[in-house]
């Protein structure tokens, strides 16, 4: 990733977004983010169909309990929450407030973070051996994919792990996406192989968990001697 020179680069990775400092840009992040909040009561909905999902790719992997976990934008702690319940100490952070209130009152035992994935960089490298991420990604511009990932990669110890979309999703999908946001296209239209790769990261584990969902388990790619 190359970087202008008014940004400053620590551990490989920017310590803001390249290319988002725009001002349509930061009109997106700031619609994006009132979205989230406007919707944040409709999300039980989402939460009943995402847990088991999750719980049964965690049950699958059998990571082990003692890793420490980091949930990037972690909406109403859904994936937080089936973390904390095979025993991971968790963490986690998101930058709408009521998704995070709501988070609060359903992980008690989580530490929880009101934060934009702009400051990832603030968080210390390999300070997580986990680093969660549960149907984010496609919703963020390309180069915000890369930095996320990036920064990603630098704060886990051991693994990542990532739950999002793997193939077109039927219409109701594609509509609530629309609403979202225009990066849902960008995403699904190439194989996660190639965004995981661009950001140094290989897939060791990967299944589907749904009609139109997947889960990838990614590791760093071996740093030259």
């Amino acid at each position: 990733m190359t970087a202008s020179p008014s940004v400053r680069v620590r551990h490989g990775c920017p310590d803001e977004p390249v290319g988002l400092d725009h001002p349509d840009a930061r009109k997106e992040r700031r619609r994006t983010r009132l979205f989230f909040n406007m919707v944040a009561p409709a999300f039980h909905v989402i939460d009943r169909r995402l847990l088991p999902e999750y719980r049964a790719v965690l049950d699958a992997l059998d990571l082990d309990p003692a890793w420490t976990a980091l949930d990037m934008a972690t909406g109403t702690g859904t994936l937080a929450a089936a973390l904390a319940a095979r025993g991971h100490p968790v963490d986690g952070f998101d930058f709408a407030k009521r998704l995070l209130r709501r988070a609060r009152r359903r992980v008690p035992t989580a530490h929880l973070d009101l934060m934009d994935l702009a400051e990832l960089h603030r968080i210390p490298s390999e300070s997580y051996d986990l680093v969660t991420m549960g149907y984010l990604l496609h919703g963020l511009h390309p180069a915000m994919r890369r930095f996320t990932l990036c920064h990603a990669a630098r704060i886990a110890r051991q693994a990542i792990l990532v739950f999002d979309y793997d193939r077109p999703g039927p219409w109701i999908v594609r509509l609530v996406e629309w609403i979202e946001g225009p990066h849902y296209a960008t995403f699904i239209d190439r194989p996660f192989s190639e965004i995981a790769q661009q950001a140094g990261l290989t897939i060791e584990h990967a299944g589907p968990t749904s009609d139109v969902g997947g889960y990838w388990l990614l590791r760093s790619d071996p740093r030259p001697a």
